[in-house]
Order: C-alpha cells, then structure tokens, then sequence
C-alpha cells in the first residue's frame, strides 16, 4: 500500500524510521520534510517510483538515507546536496538518470556512497574526491565513463586515507571507467 498522510502530522518527533523490506508502493511523499528531526529513514526494498522529493532533505539532521532497491527514477535533486549532515547514502538499484553533480563534494561527512545499479551517466566527477571521511564508495553498473579521478585516487593512496571500497566499471573487454586505484572492477552493464 501507500504510505498514510496522517503519519506526517501527528508523528512530527520522529527520529528514526525503518520500513524496509515492506510492499509499500507510490511516490514518496513530500510530507517526510515535516519530519525535521528525522536522523534516519530506511525505505529500501520496497515499490516506491518517481522522483526523490525535495522535501526529503529539509531535516537538518538526517544522517541516514537508505532508498535502494525500489524503483525510483529522474535526476537527483540539488537540495539532496544541501543535506551536509548525510553520513550514509544509499540510493543503488534504482533508476536514477542524469549526471552527477560536481555538488557531491559538498556532502563531506558521508561515510557510505552507494550509487551502484542505475543509469547515472557522463563523466565521475573530481569533486568526489572532497568526501575524505568516505569509507566506502561504488559507482558500478551505471553508464558513467572516463578515467576515475585523481582527486578519488588521491582519497586511497593518501596515507589518512579511510576509503576502504572503491568500486567502478573498470573491468571487461571495453571497459567503460579506466580506474588503477579501485579495490574492485565491474565489467558493468
């Protein structure tokens, strides 16, 4: 089913919210912004399609945002880039198009990068490398092309370095990402 309207007027304290795994189906909706004190939600595995609302990203402390495995599409939205509390991104296995914007670098807190599985295109940009507290990082099963960044490389050969997983489309026959840095190669789709 969908999720009801009433949960984002009468449950404005909510802090934590986990309904992975479920059925649930539709948009998400805009109403999750009246949530401002929400630090994390989980909605992956579910049915939920369109675009990522705005409104997603008006809590200033959302640290956790899991929207993997649904069937979610469009460009990600720029006031995702504006959630500079996010310490955990995982929006994988979707279908998420469009380029990746040079704003990724302003989210420097995250510590988990998941954007495996989707259609992001165009090159990987150099302002990934700006996320020095990232641990883990997968950009595989997209259509993104070119060499990885130095500024990325530079995350892993750096001595303070805490990225641990690096993973692109860097394998295969005619591989679409040429990455001498990444800890594992995809040959993608």
């Amino acid at each position: 089913g969908t999720l009801p309207s009433e949960m984002f007027t009468s449950s404005i304290n909510l802090m934590n919210i986990d309904m992975g795994g479920n059925r649930f189906e539709g948009t998400i909706p805009a109403g999750f912004g009246n949530l401002d004190k929400l630090k994390l939600l989980r909605m992956n595995s579910n049915n939920f399609e369109g675009e990522l609302p705005p409104e997603l990203f008006a809590s200033s402390k959302l640290h956790t945002l899991d929207c993997s495995g649904n069937n979610l599409n469009g460009s990600l939205p720029d006031e995702l880039y504006a959630a500079t509390t996010l310490r955990k991104l995982d929006l994988s296995s979707n279908n998420f198009t469009g380029a990746l914007s040079t704003k990724i670098g302003d989210l420097n807190l995250l510590i988990e990068l998941k954007l495996q599985s989707n259609q992001f295109e165009g090159a990987i940009p150099g302002e990934m490398g700006l996320l020095s507290a990232v641990t883990s990082l997968d950009v595989s099963f997209n259509l993104l092309d070119g060499n990885m960044p130095e500024q990325v490389c530079g995350l892993r050969e750096s001595p303070s370095s805490k990225l641990l997983e690096l993973v692109s489309d860097c394998d295969g026959t005619e591989p679409r990402v040429t990455c001498d840095c990444c800890t594992s190669c995809t040959a993608g789709y």
